[in-house]
């Protein structure tokens, strides 16, 4: 096993970890919320069991893929939804675009080319975690804010390919998200 697969373990690890106590803790006052914390500690927890070893079975490698998938689009969108359902006063869950959109995806993906699912993916993402911003934003939700801040620049300026200062950007990416999952939990809390 190489330093830089340990080392993916660990980032997935401190993910999942900070993914947990949200998810716990939230059940009650934002289900929903709950859930999305829930997904995105599944995928890291995945993560932690593929790269913790050296030779995954391939079955654990695609339910770590589909679960990264899942708490992109469903995760980030859940999130996005209870922190606009807990900002605004007559928010109704069941007609949200968000998480109407995340469902649509999750039924449609597997009929769309690869390029036009990977579009539409980064689209609900981006979608969720800006109006999280804005929302978190108007409302002076400097914690939210700050989420949104952190889950964008994981995707689209630290990213997962490659290194940066001789560290691999996917555990960067990994403890950019941790970060922002402390602060959308501080924004819900």
């Amino acid at each position: 096993m190489s330093a830089a697969q340990i080392s993916t373990a660990v980032s997935d690890f401190v993910l999942s970890a900070s993914a947990v106590l949200p998810a716990l803790t939230l059940w009650r006052p934002s289900p929903v919320g709950s859930a999305g914390f829930l997904v995105i500690g599944i995928a890291s927890g995945l993560g932690v069991l593929r790269f913790g070893q050296s030779s995954p079975p391939p079955s654990l490698v695609q339910a770590h893929q589909t679960f990264s998938w899942l708490a992109n689009v469903l995760g980030t969108a859940c999130i996005s939804a209870a922190l606009h359902e807990k900002m605004v006063a007559g928010h109704n869950l069941w007609t949200d675009y968000r998480l109407v959109g995340a469902a649509l995806l999750l039924v449609i993906q597997r009929f769309l080319p690869p390029k036009v699912s990977e579009l539409a993916t980064l689209l609900l993402s981006g979608i969720s975690v800006v109006t999280a911003g804005i929302l978190c934003g108007v409302n002076g939700n400097v914690t939210g804010v700050t989420g949104a801040v952190l889950y964008a620049a994981s995707g689209l300026v630290i990213g997962v390919e490659g290194s940066l200062l001789s560290i691999p950007r996917v555990d960067l990416f990994h403890y950019a998200l941790t970060l922002g999952n402390l602060a959308f939990y501080s924004a819900l809390s």
